[in-house]
C-alpha cells in the first residue's frame, strides 16, 4: 500500500501560512507543486489554492480533507518563484497567503476568469489539395457558382503551406460574399476551426536604434562589467539626462543574445509611456510592457509567455512585475532606484520592490544594476562601503549643460506685496519671455486638488477624513473634499459643523489652483496639468505627454509624476512652487526626497535651462 500523499495549498487568506490537504489517487500523478487546485475551506464553495509543496505521509493521525480538483496539469508558477513567495512573506512580516493575492493576475485567481482570445480559420478540405483535384473544383464552380469560385480563388492565393487563412482576412474586401463562404463550408471544400490567438501587440523593432556611447558612456559601461565579474551588483550614479537609458540598452542586448531574460523595473506608469517607446524600437518583438493598466487577460497571456517561452524576452513594468513567472532571469535594471513608488504601503506585503528584485536577482543568479542621478541613501551607502559597485558617470549627453538654479524668496515677494496669485515676479517675468520665444515650461508642485485645506474662519474647524483622520483637501473640479490616503470624497459642508457659521474657506493652494492661476495669468498659453485626478483613462497619460513633446501644450503643470525620468527637448523653464514645504513632511527622509525631487525635476530638459524655486526661508 502507498503512503498518502498530502499536498501544502497556498489559499488567499491571512490567517494561516499554508494548509495541508490529502491529494486523491486519481491526481497523484498529476499534480505538482506550482498547479492551482480546488479545496473546501470552512465549509463554503471550492476555494483556489496554489501547491506549495507535497510530502509522503507513512501515517496521519488526523483526518484531512481531500483536493476537489486539479486546475492545471502544467504548474503556473516555478519553485524559484515559489521559494522567492516565501521570502517576501518571511522579510516583510506577511501571510504567503497575502504574497499570492498582491502576485497573482486576476485571471488566475480563479478557474473560469480567463477566456482565451480565438479567431476562425478556414482550412481546405483535404479532398481538394492535389493540383488535379482544384482544378477540377474551380472548373465545376466557374460555371455554376461564380461567388464560390471567386471567393475560392482568393484563398487559394492568401493560403499558406497548411492551407489556412484567417476568415477575416478572406472577408475583409468589399465585394466577398458571406454567403458563398458559408455556401462553401457547407459543401465541404473549406472547413473552419477555432485557434486561439494572442490578444498581445507584436512590437516591430529598428535594428539601428542602438546609439553610440559617448566616452563617458563607453566607460561607464566597461566599469559596469569589471564590477560584474566580483559583485552581482552595480550602482550607475549619472546625472540626469546622461544616458544610462543607453547603456542599459547594450547590456541587455546582450543578455537577450544568451538567450535570457531581462526584467526592466520603472517606478510608475508615467515613465513606462516614454521609455517603452524608446525600448520597444530596440527590442521590438522580444519585449513585454506589464503594469496595471494592462488587462486581466493580457496579463494571463504574459505571464504564460514568460514562463513557457524558450526565447530571449524583455520585460518592462513597474513594481508588481516582481512577481512574474520568470525561469531564465539573466539581468535585472531598477531605472530610477530611489523612487519611493518602489514601496507597497497598502495592503500587505508592504515590499519594496527594488529590494525584492535584488532578491529576485540573487534566486536567479542574475545580474543587477541600479540607475539614478540621486541614489537612495541606503543604496549610495552599501556601494561606497563596496558591497556594489559603484560607477559615476558625471557628463550629460552630448556636454548638455546642467541646470542654472536661482532661488526666489516667496516671503520677501509677500512682504513688498509684489506676488501674481502664487508665482513670484521673477517666475512671471520668465514665463513671460519664454512663452514669447516659443520655448516651454514645466511647474512643478507636489499638491495636488485645489486647495490644500479647508477650515472654518471663525473657529478653526477642519474636515477630517472619518476613516483616516487626516484633513480633507478642496478639489474645486468635482466640488468636494477628497481624502488623498483611501480617495473617499466628501460634500462641502455649507456652514461649520462645530460654530454653525458661514464661514468655511480654503487655505493653500494645488495643482488644479495653479492651472487656473495660469489660465488667467496668460490666457493665449496652452496649458495642461499631470497629476492622478486627470489620468483615468488607460492612454490619458501617453497623449498628455506626447502632446507635450509634440510642443502642442506650452506649460505643463505636474505632481512628482513629473520627476520620473521623462525627457523633453524644449523646455526652456522649470519652476518649483514653494519648495521648502517639501522639508516640513513627518518623514525622516523629508530632506532627501526634497534635494531627489527638485534635483530631479530640473533634468526634464533636454537643454540648457533655467530653473527657479519659490521658497520661503532661502537659507534653508
Amino acid at each position: 500500500m502507498t503512503a498518502p500523499l498530502t499536498a501544502e495549498v497556498i489559499l488567499p487568506v491571512s490567517f494561516c501560512e499554508t494548509l495541508t490537504y490529502l491529494v486523491p489517487e486519481e491526481l497523484r500523478e498529476q499534480i505538482a507543486p506550482g498547479c492551482r487546485v480546488l479545496v473546501p475551506l470552512r465549509g463554503k464553495q471550492a476555494q483556489m489554492g496554489i501547491v506549495m509543496a507535497l510530502h509522503e505521509a507513512l501515517e496521519v493521525n488526523y483526518k484531512l480533507k481531500d483536493i476537489k480538483a486539479l486546475v492545471d496539469h502544467v504548474p503556473v508558477m516555478s519553485q524559484t518563484q515559489l521559494s522567492f513567495w516565501k521570502w517576501i512573506a518571511s522579510y516583510y512580516a506577511c501571510k504567503i497567503g497575502e504574497v499570492m493575492m498582491a502576485a497573482l493576475p486576476t485571471g488566475l485567481k480563479s478557474e473560469d476568469a480567463y477566456k482565451a482570445k480565438t479567431e476562425s480559420v478556414l482550412y481546405l478540405s483535404p479532398l481538394y489539395r492535389s493540383e488535379l483535384s482544384c482544378q477540377e473544383l474551380l472548373h465545376s464552380l466557374q460555371t455554376k457558382a461564380k461567388k464560390q469560385y471567386l471567393l475560392l480563388e482568393r484563398f487559394l492565393s492568401m493560403k499558406s503551406e497548411e492551407f489556412a487563412v484567417r476568415k477575416a482576412d478572406l472577408l475583409w474586401q468589399d465585394d466577398s460574399s458571406p454567403a458563398a463562404l458559408k455556401a462553401l463550408i457547407d459543401k465541404g471544400i473549406l472547413e473552419v476551426q477555432q485557434q486561439e490567438v494572442s490578444r498581445l501587440k507584436v512590437l516591430q523593432a529598428d535594428e539601428n536604434r542602438l546609439l553610440q556611447l559617448s566616452p563617458a558612456q563607453e566607460q561607464a559601461y566597461r566599469e559596469i562589467h569589471q564590477h560584474w565579474q566580483t559583485k552581482d551588483i552595480c550602482l550607475l550614479h549619472g546625472v540626469t539626462s546622461s544616458g544610462k537609458t543607453e547603456i542599459y540598452s547594450r547590456l541587455i542586448k546582450e543578455v537577450l543574445a544568451e538567450n535570457k531574460q531581462v526584467l526592466y523595473l520603472l517606478p510608475e506608469i508615467a515613465l513606462t509611456t516614454q521609455m517603452t517607446q524608446r525600448l520597444k524600437k530596440i527590442f521590438g518583438p522580444q519585449m513585454l510592457i506589464y503594469h496595471s493598466k494592462c488587462s486581466m487577460n493580457e496579463r494571463v497571456e504574459m505571464w504564460h509567455r514568460i514562463l513557457q517561452e524558450d526565447g530571449p524576452l524583455l520585460v518592462v513594468g513597474v513594481r508588481s512585475s516582481v512577481f512574474l513567472p520568470f525561469t531564465r532571469l539573466g539581468l535585472v535594471v531598477v531605472d530610477e532606484e530611489h523612487e519611493i513608488s518602489y514601496k507597497q504601503s497598502e495592503p500587505a506585503p508592504r515590499y519594496h520592490a527594488r529590494n525584492a528584485a535584488l532578491m529576485l536577482a540573487k534566486m536567479h543568479h542574475a545580474k543587477a544594476i541600479l540607475g539614478s542621478a540621486t541614489p537612495s541613501l541606503e543604496s549610495y551607502t552599501k556601494a561606497r562601503e563596496g558591497r556594489y559597485g559603484l560607477v559615476n558617470l558625471t557628463q550629460r549627453y552630448r556636454d548638455i549643460q546642467l541646470p542654472e538654479i536661482i532661488l526666489a524668496d516667496i516671503n520677501e515677494a509677500k512682504r513688498k506685496k509684489e506676488l501674481v496669485a502664487m508665482f513670484t515676479p521673477t517666475l512671471v517675468e520668465n514665463m513671460q519671455a519664454c512663452l514669447q520665444a516659443g520655448e516651454q515650461i514645466i511647474l512643478f508642485h507636489n499638491r495636488r486638488g485645489y486647495a490644500s485645506v479647508m477650515s472654518c474662519k471663525e473657529c478653526d474647524w477642519t474636515p477630517h477624513c472619518e476613516r483616516c483622520d487626516v484633513p480633507l483637501t478642496y478639489h474645486k473640479e468635482s466640488h468636494s473634499l477628497r481624502c488623498h490616503y483611501c480617495g473617499r470624497q466628501y460634500p462641502i459642508p455649507s456652514r461649520c459643523p462645530s460654530c454653525g457659521k458661514a464661514m468655511m474657506a480654503s487655505f493653500g493652494f494645488g495643482t488644479e489652483q495653479v492651472e487656473e492661476a495660469l489660465h488667467q495669468l496668460f490666457p493665449q498659453a496652452r496649458v495642461a496639468r499631470m497629476d492622478t485626478d486627470v489620468l483615468h483613462e488607460r492612454n490619458a497619460i501617453g497623449q498628455l505627454i506626447e502632446d507635450f513633446e509634440q510642443q502642442k501644450t506650452d506649460i505643463l503643470i505636474g505632481t512628482q509624476m513629473l520627476t520620473k525620468g521623462l525627457d523633453f527637448d524644449h523646455v526652456a523653464l522649470v519652476g518649483v512652487l514653494n519648495a521648502d514645504t517639501m522639508l516640513n513632511q513627518n518623514d525622516f527622509r523629508a530632506h532627501e526626497r526634497a534635494f531627489q525631487l527638485m534635483v530631479q525635476v530640473s533634468g526634464r530638459a533636454g537643454r540648457y535651462i533655467r530653473m527657479r524655486c519659490g521658497v520661503g526661508v532661502p537659507n534653508r
